[in-house]
């Protein structure tokens, strides 16, 4: 009976270390393919190696160091003639055990285990290692040592680490050789004390005398880590750190290789307190000459005298700061305002007033899955901010991809979830500034298939099979037609046609996959064929995430519609937090959403941040980061997956150094065709974490700075009834420094302590000029109303505040979209949207019903912007009309729709006849409610046509 169990327990045992050596197999093997389908083989390889590598030599090196010390420790044991164990005499059965070869055994498997650990230790820096080997020159240097910044950035994040392992292999080491000592009898612990035998001790202190030489040189690595200290007034090294702790690491430095000396010449002397000298002397001395020296500094020579003693550090931290986070170079610009903005300059300013945002991302997303999303399997995720040049007007508008709901599909069979429903289709697209007579956006592309009112935006490849929430494997090319779209009663289906995914062309690859996703079904299904591709890691940013790790990535991939088909667009940034001076970040904001509809950043961090919306999504990374860049931008291709990464800037030594490494991953930006860099846009993490620096390191003369005396803000904001901080905005506009218009991301600031507004900052995005940031300041002597006084403006006008009143009492609800500061020649502009939704309605939608103007001391509510313009300056309506503000769609264009709209409603009718011929009368009631709805938009749109 004892034997059957023993039987069945050793095949359980190895059926279960099969289970995971073929599981460890599946995962390199797979995600080799992967990379490989993505000729991103090198990539892959040149990681695992340099893990591998790394890895099996620091491993080999603690086998020896940790073996030999062990090795020792065996020679010098066998000496004993009488064996103890805490000073207890040994039996017959524990002489024989400790004589035998078994504890020889059970050591060499300990030192292997720990190699092994040590070992695995180093894989985890691998990234580390290779950039050490690889560094690109700063060609700057620190203001204290001298050094290339590439020394702190690659050079001393190395040595650290090689000093930590080193460390901790001898104190591993150490801890090994006492417990085989203790073991054997070579230290016996007793009532009166602890008999330790000469070798013992001798050996013991060599080990010591290394880990104190360890320690020096973690002394002499930490003088260069004084400039990131946060002792002083400001980041980086101050007048304590280079005056007194820079002295006393000296002096420790010094202290430590005497001590270990001590202990070396503990060897050869009678003396057996000198070890003991040396542990006392050296802990006395870090408390002493690290502890209290500088304090001492800091309290009697720094506090009376700090910002002159500080001075010349808080110009350090100033210029690195700036450096690091790409500040540098801002142009700061004087702004004169002047109300005095007339219908001349509104006309010449016409494509600024034809951009003026007047929807709102969170109710449009809302907006989009009530109208758009068709099918309750579709899912509007995320609303993008782009810009197109439609018929020959240079338009921003709002675009969201319809993307598969995987949790609703219908029946979520393994079938359904992995065969049958594949991707997605087609996507919403509207401008930001017009609106319906309902107050529903314009659609410039919308339906499936997808309608255009412009060949720029006609999309001949509407399918996604990557988006940001493709989350599920998907095998294509199967037996089993895949569901491409609903038409009528019925669904087309499709087979795809690229090569996207990585092919199951044998058993041995279906073996892989079914361990690798645990799914029994990929290897036993007559559906899969030697043809069907897998693909995977279609979540657009966890795509780039696995493969490149070592870059960071903005939290808001957005699409792109280029030469007929959709792409996803990602930015990158390379980010070190080793930059001397520079201060650190505190992160970047969390990605939140309401109940209104799409997440949006409420704030950035460390500027007045309201806590009242829900947390749904946090952004770990880009947090105690002192240096950044946009280094790279990556697109994916929606329908085929393949994904390019181009360096943006040719500058940055950090993303240099990665292509030294992975010389076949980056292409140069030059190489990315025309019609998708023409998409290329300042990316809005990067901006928010540069406001989020600069609202305090404006300040660049040390005194002001010293006196936190003009300290920026990011301003409140009153949206959907709650306080809350604007967020960086797009928007389509020329400033006096500009000749043409082009989008801008933008953020007013306001003065730390009061609510006008102070200045605002302004990133290009197109061109030439991409990436230059100006900051327009505005006379501190004139008062410029911030967002929050124009909110409390509109809420006390009478007028306003009566109809809000009575709207909110009428069962609907009012929503106060974001408020935008529109700059116009040396004016300002302030536009607030309103949104109403039916509070009763689960499907209620938002439409926008009124715009609010604000014009220096002058408020005006309409329901379109044109009035709302002609209301506050007193001009005729036309003048405003006639740049296109009552409805942009022109009138080619909407003859597009029309002819669309005219086809759809022919081909629903054929169908619907089909239909009753066939006597399925529920199927013809069905399509006769489609065409309905068809002809109800065919009529609106021609209504529309005749208007124009």
């Amino acid at each position: 009976m004892g034997r059957r169990r023993a039987i069945i327990f050793g095949i359980i045992s190895g059926g279960f270390f099969l289970w995971l050596v073929i599981g460890f197999w599946a995962n390199i093997y797979v995600e080799a393919l992967w990379f490989d389908q993505l000729n991103f083989g090198d990539v892959f390889w040149t990681t695992i190696s340099a893990r591998f590598t790394i890895g099996l030599l620091f491993g080999i090196v603690a086998a020896i160091v940790v073996g030999l010390n062990m090795y020792l420790a065996r020679h010098y044991a066998s000496r004993l003639t009488e064996l103890h164990l805490f000073g207890e005499e040994l039996s017959e059965l524990d002489r024989l055990f400790s004589g035998s070869k078994i504890v020889d055994i059970v050591t060499a498997c300990a030192v292997v285990a720990l190699s092994g650990i040590l070992g695995l230790i180093s894989m985890a820096d691998w990234d580390r290692m290779l950039r050490f080997l690889n560094q690109e020159p700063f060609n700057a240097v620190d203001p204290i040592f001298g050094f290339d910044i590439g020394f702190f950035v690659f050079s001393l994040p190395f040595w650290n680490f090689i000093r930590f392992w080193l460390l901790l292999t001898i104190v591993a080491s150490g801890i090994g050789v006492t417990l085989y000592y203790l073991y054997r009898g070579a230290v016996v612990i007793e009532e009166r004390g602890m008999q330790i035998r000469s070798y013992v001790r001798n050996h013991l202190c060599i080990l010591a005398a290394v880990v104190l030489v360890l320690i020096a040189w973690g002394y002499r690595l930490s003088m260069f880590q004084l400039l990131y200290s946060e002792s002083g007034f400001a980041f980086g090294a101050g007048y304590t750190d280079l005056h007194a702790r820079l002295q006393a690491y000296w002096l420790l430095l010094f202290i430590s290789l005497v001590c270990a000396g001590l202990f070396i010449a503990s060897l050869y002397s009678q003396r057996r307190n000198l070890p003991v000298i040396a542990i006392g002397g050296m802990v006395g001395s870090m408390v002493l000459i690290s502890g209290l020296y500088p304090f001492m500094v800091q309290e009697l020579i720094v506090k009376p005298d700090e910002f002159e003693k500080e001075h010349p550090y808080i110009d350090h931290n100033i210029n690195y700061t700036l450096k690091g986070y790409g500040l540098d170079s801002v142009n700061e610009v004087p702004f004169q305002i002047s109300e005095n903005l007339t219908s001349d300059a509104l006309q010449s300013n016409a494509t600024t007033i034809q951009n003026i945002k007047l929807q709102d991302k969170r109710p449009l997303r809302r907006t989009y899955q009530q109208l758009q999303e068709i099918r309750t399997y579709y899912d509007f995720s995320s609303v993008d901010e782009d810009r197109y040049v439609i018929d020959g007007e240079y338009r921003q508008v709002m675009l969201a991809a319809r993307e598969i709901a995987y949790d609703q599909i219908p029946s979520r069979t393994w079938q359904n979830e992995h065969l049958v429903y594949t991707h997605g289709y087609g996507l919403c697209l509207s401008p930001v500034n017009t609106a319906t007579p309902e107050g529903l956006p314009h659609l410039f592309v919308k339906d499936i298939p997808p309608v255009s009112i412009s060949d720029v935006l006609q999309i001949t490849r509407p399918e996604l099979y990557f988006g940001e929430n493709m989350s599920n494997y998907s095998i294509v090319k199967t037996n089993q037609e895949e569901f491409d779209y609903p038409e009528g009663s019925e669904n087309k289906f499709s087979t795809y046609e690229g090569e996207g995914g990585v092919q199951i062309d044998s058993y041995l690859r279906r073996i892989a996959f079914a361990r690798y996703f645990d799914e029994l079904n990929i290897l036993i299904s007559p559906l899969i064929t030697s043809d069907s591709q897998v693909m995977f890691h279609r979540q657009v940013l966890d795509r780039v995430k696995n493969i490149a790790p070592f870059l960071e990535y903005d939290y808001d991939p957005y699409l792109v519609i280029a030469d007929g088909k959709l792409f996803w667009m990602i930015d990158a940034y390379s980010v070190t937090a080793s930059y001397p001076y520079s201060q650190r970040s505190g992160g970047v904001y969390p990605q939140l959403q309401d109940e209104i509809g799409a997440g949006q950043p409420s704030g950035i961090p460390g500027m007045n941040q309201s806590p009242r919306r829900r947390l749904t999504r946090n952004q770990p990374t880009l947090h105690s980061i002192n240096y950044i860049r946009n280094s790279a931008k990556i697109t994916i291709d929606a329908y085929s997956g393949e994904t390019k990464f181009y360096i943006a800037d040719e500058e940055d030594p950090l993303i240099l150094t990665y292509q030294k490494i992975f010389p076949t991953l980056f292409k140069t930006i030059s190489e990315m065709p025309g019609t998708l860099r023409e998409h290329i846009r300042y990316p809005r993490d990067l901006f928010a974490i540069q406001a989020a620096m600069y609202r305090t390191y404006h300040m660049q003369n040390a005194q002001v700075y010293y006196n936190q005396e003009d300290l920026w803000a990011v301003p409140q904001q009153i949206y959907a009834g709650t306080e809350q901080a604007m967020f960086p905005y797009y928007a389509v506009m020329k400033t006096s420094q500009m000749q043409n218009e082009e989008l801008l991301l933008l953020l007013p600031f306001t003065p730390s302590n009061k609510e006008n507004m102070i200045g605002w900052m302004a990133a290009q995005c197109d061109g030439p000029n991409y990436g230059r940031i100006q900051v327009y300041n505005f006379p501190k002597q004139e008062l410029v109303y911030g967002p929050m006084q124009v909110e409390a403006r509109i809420s006390q006008d009478a007028d306003i505040a009566k109809e809000l009143t009575l709207w909110n009492q009428e069962g609907s609800e009012v929503i106060r979209g974001d408020i935008i500061v529109v700059p116009i020649q040396e004016s300002l502009l302030y536009i607030e949207p309103l949104y109403l939704r039916q509070r009763s309605s689960r499907g209620g939608l938002p439409e926008l019903k009124r715009v609010i103007v604000s014009y220096g001391n002058r408020i005006a509510m309409e329901e379109r912007l044109d009035q709302a313009l002609a209301a506050i300056f007193s001009f005729d309506r036309s003048i405003v009309a006639s740049m296109g503000q009552t409805d942009s769609t022109t009138s080619s264009a909407r003859n597009t729709i029309v002819n669309d709209l005219a086809q759809r409603a022919l081909s629903q009718f054929n169908q619907a006849q089909d239909l009753l011929r066939d006597g399925d009368f529920a199927g013809y009631g069905i399509s006769i409610q489609q065409l309905e709805s068809v002809l109800r938009r065919l009529a609106e749109d021609t209504g529309r046509l005749k208007e124009n």
